[in-house]
């Protein structure tokens, strides 16, 4: 069934793309695939694009905010060679937890030339939000309950409040005394606790990598190497290009480690010593860690 739907879909995606090609060579287009929604329930965005077999088109990937709408998977249909033009087609299932009675989308497709890149754009298209709950008006009429309800004994709030004010007397004394060694301890912990969890993940794939250089298994990596980065130096690196993270003034490193994994995850190339630029990620973060861990306890 799954499957049926989602030749269905092709279908409508290539027809769509079919129409005034001879009008321009590149041409994105995209939509919503139904016509309303209900919060916390997928929906599917399309998203197209023909263009010159001689340039390289790039869809949004997981790290790109879909906002309002929450991306919960995708699905990507190969690349197709038609009347010397090439085919690229993508559907997003989104998710949407805002109460707009209307929410609107629109995706980009980068066009990838040399070192520089072009943005185009689909049309801007909305999708309306279904409410399950009936509104209640002036005219809404409660429902009485006469039964007999049993209902807890008395409270002794008087005690509770005692209590309650000691507590508070208590931990503010500690954190006037204690605050800063207890904020740097806990800071610590969890810098420590966040890479070691990074760190094992990633090892794992830079191992794996070197075993079998998979253009998924390298997107994989990179998108959880740009979450922890992001996390650790406070800086949204998961939504920057490679060349927006090497305008970082700390980040000169990188640029040929990352171009390498660029040529890799989103030119879908085999390369078999990818596992090094990996290596090489691996040392900056590691070295950021340990500059951070410095200011921490350092008191900046």
């Amino acid at each position: 069934m799954q499957e049926g739907r989602s030749k269905n879909w092709l279908a409508l995606i290539a027809f769509v793309c079919s129409v005034n090609l001879s009008a321009q060579e590149v041409a994105v287009r995209g939509g919503f695939l139904e016509d309303s929604l209900v919060i916390g329930q997928n929906v599917n965005f399309w998203i197209s694009a023909t263009y010159p077999p001689s340039q390289e088109m790039v869809f949004p990937d997981s790290l790109y905010a879909f906002t309002p709408f929450e991306i919960s998977g995708k699905k990507f249909f190969p690349t197709e060679i038609r009347n010397n033009l090439a085919y690229d087609s993508t559907i997003y299932t989104l998710q949407s937890f805002e109460i707009d009675k209307v929410q609107y989308l629109k995706l980009p497709a980068t066009i990838l030339t040399g070192g520089d890149s072009t943005i185009i754009e689909t049309s801007l298209d909305s999708i309306f939000l279904t409410e399950l709950a009936p509104v209640v008006t002036d005219t809404t009429t409660l429902k009485t309950n006469l039964d007999y309800q049993l209902v807890d004994t008395e409270f002794n709030y008087p005690l509770m409040y005692y209590i309650l004010g000691g507590v508070i007397i208590l931990t503010i004394v500690l954190l006037l005394i204690f605050g800063k060694r207890i904020i740097k301890w806990f800071k610590l912990r969890r810098l420590r606790g966040q890479y070691e969890q990074f760190s094992e993940v990633f090892s794992g794939y830079i191992k794996r990598l070197s075993v079998d250089p998979d253009p998924d298994l390298a997107e994989k990596a990179l998108v959880l190497w740009k979450r922890y980065q992001q996390r650790l130096d406070k800086i949204p690196f998961s939504v920057f290009t490679t060349k927006e993270i090497l305008r970082q003034d700390f980040t000169q490193e990188l640029e040929e480690p990352l171009k390498s994994v660029d040529r890799v995850v989103y030119g879908k190339r085999v390369q078999e010593n990818v596992f090094q630029d990996f290596q090489q990620i691996e040392d900056f973060t590691q070295h950021r860690y340990a500059k951070k861990i410095e200011e921490i306890k350092d008191g900046k």
